[in-house]
Formats: C-alpha cells, structure tokens, sequence
C-alpha cells in the first residue's frame, strides 16, 4: 500500500522526518486526495503535507513518529469525530500537528474534541481549535507529554447535556507545556485544567472575552511542579464563576510559580486572581493585579475539605458494600454448589 502511493503521489524522499522518511501530499486532485489514507499510509518518520481547503473527515492516528502539517493558509477539519471521540485521535507517540484548523468537534455525550491525546509524545504547532465542545482532552498516562505552541483555542470547552467540557485538559501525565498560544470564549467549563507533573503556561492568554464566561480559567487539580509566567489571565462581564480566576487544588506535590502575569477583572466585582485550596506553598511574584482583588485568597478551603472528605467516605462506603454483596453471592453460589 505504502509503495503504491509513493509511485502515484511522488513522495519526496528524505523530507522534515529526516533520512528515509517522505513526504505524503494529500489534496483535492492529487494521487492522494483524502488525508485519512495519506495518515494510514505513512510510516514512522513521514510527514502528511495537506493542501488548504475543508475536509469532512477525522483522523486515526497509530503510526510512530508522523506529522500531520497543513500547507498554506491551512487544512481544516470541521463537523466530522473519529471513534465518538475527537476529529483527530493520536494514540500513537511523537505526533506532530501543525498549520491545522479543527472546528464543531461534536459527540453525543458533549464531549468532542479537537484532539484525544492518548500517545507518549505529542506536539501541536500553529493549530486552531474552534468551537468545539472540548479542545484537547490527555489521558493520564504518567509517561505522556503534550507541548501547544502559538495555538488557538476558541469557543472549546461548551457546557451541553449537563456535561461541561474544556479547552484543554490534561490528566496526570508526565508535562504539560502551552506557550504563546490564547485559550479564549470558553463557555461554562474551565478554559485548563491540569493534573500534571509539570505544568508550564508561559506567554499566554486565557480570557473569556466579551461573550466567554468560563468557569476558572486554570485549575492545578494535584500534580506537581506549576509554572505559570508572562501570561496575560482575563474574566470577563459573563464569568461563570466569580471564585477566583486561577484554582489550586488538592495535594499539589511541587513548586507552584506564578510570575510576572496581568491579571484582568472585568466582572465588576472583587475576585481573587488565586484560590488556593491545595497544601501548597505558592510563590508569587511580580503579578499585575487591580487594586481591590486580592492577589491570593483561601477562602472557603475548610468547608472544600469537608465536602472532599465527605465524597471520599461515601465513595469507600459505597465500594466496601458492593466488594460484600459480590462476596456473599459467591459463597451463595458456592453453597448451590454452581
């Protein structure tokens, strides 16, 4: 298969994936027309080069090493989710995404997204993520890394079924990286969360703008190491929560930095740039915060506590009886003799 399209599509030997790989270019008249068997094609190494325009397609991608790269003014994938997932699904590692736009991500459980990260290393550059229901959503595998650069999130993270999505959240891997990039219009969500061993938000914008109302625009749920610096942080006239507009949370087992960021209240009341309900120890430095909100506040992390508290013993209640009624219908049935 994949000697059949480098003889129809003149793959160009030796491309950006180094000595060996190829070029795939995939377009509207070209030998390779749809770029979901230009991705199935390639090999570790090779680079898919779409042509600009719109494709009612997602992508799977399983292959080692491959990036996915829009030519021109970019390829955009729009209204089209792989696996009831996402429009594109990178489950393989070293994913590069780059020149792409991916738009109306929609599933029926509310949770569609741009891009379902679920490999060991995946890089997005240049890449726009408009109005979908959630941006990108990581696994938490403890190995994976996932670093957006000069990207754009907007509309991503939409509150529909009773269920709220994200702009991008990152379960408990290895690093999460955003820089230069702007999350933006979240509605109802969270613009980021992250549960990772490393966080790091540099020269960045997370804002509601002036029809987004996200819930926090960060939440550190645990983790590790936090490093947020030179970010420019916005709640906007229809915030969905006037708490804070950052949240730390839970046992956070690392430095937490936040560090020459403007903090922007444009909700008409006093609210705190850092709720901090986590056992951490946050150094803060050289912030830009209006008179009249505080800087950091702990406000009601007693009564947070309690209600965790309350959670996690009904939770052990709840897992406790079902591990007795399992073990009395297996003596029942052992007594049947079944």
């Amino acid at each position: 298969m994949r000697a059949w399209l480098a003889l129809l599509a003149g793959l160009a030997i030796g491309g950006a994936g180094g000595a060996g790989a190829a070029t795939i270019e995939v377009g509207p008249g070209r030998s390779v027309e749809s770029p979901a068997a230009g991705v199935a094609a390639a090999a570790d190494g090779d680079v898919v080069l779409i042509d600009a325009g719109e494709y009612y397609e997602c992508l799977r991608l399983r292959t080692d090493g491959v990036t996915v790269a829009g030519r021109g003014a970019g390829a955009v994938f729009t209204d089209t989710t792989c696996d009831g997932k996402a429009i594109i699904v990178a489950s393989a590692d070293r994913i590069v995404l780059r020149n792409l736009t991916l738009q109306r991500a929609r599933v029926g459980d509310g949770n569609g997204a741009g891009v379902r990260a679920e490999g060991r290393r995946l890089e997005i550059e240049n890449v726009r993520f408009l109005n979908d229901q959630a941006g990108l959503i990581s696994t938490g595998r403890a190995d994976a890394e996932i670093v957006i650069s000069d990207s754009v999130f907007e509309g991503a993270g939409r509150c529909e079924g009773g269920r709220c999505g994200t702009a991008i959240n990152a379960g408990a891997i290895r690093w999460l990286r955003v820089e230069r990039s702007r999350i933006g219009g979240t509605v109802g969500g969270h613009a980021v969360v992250s549960a990772a061993a490393s966080t790091q938000i540099v020269g960045s914008t997370i804002e509601d703008g002036a029809q987004g109302g996200a819930s926090f625009q960060l939440v550190i749920a645990g983790g590790g190491i936090v490093l947020v610096e030179d970010c420019t942080i916005q709640k906007g006239p229809r915030a969905a929560n006037l708490r804070a507009a950052i949240l730390l949370d839970g046992d956070i087992g690392g430095t937490v930095t936040l560090r020459r960021n403007r903090y922007l209240n444009e909700t008409g009341r006093a609210v705190p740039f850092v709720l901090d309900w986590s056992n951490a120890t946050p150094r803060l430095e050289g912030n830009t915060v209006a008179k009249g909100d505080a800087e950091i506040s702990s406000d009601g992390v007693m009564a947070h506590r309690a209600v965790s508290l309350a959670r996690e013993a009904k939770d052990a209640a709840r897992a406790a009886a079902g591990a007795a009624k399992r073990g009395a219908a297996e003596i029942y049935h052992r007594l049947r003799g079944n």
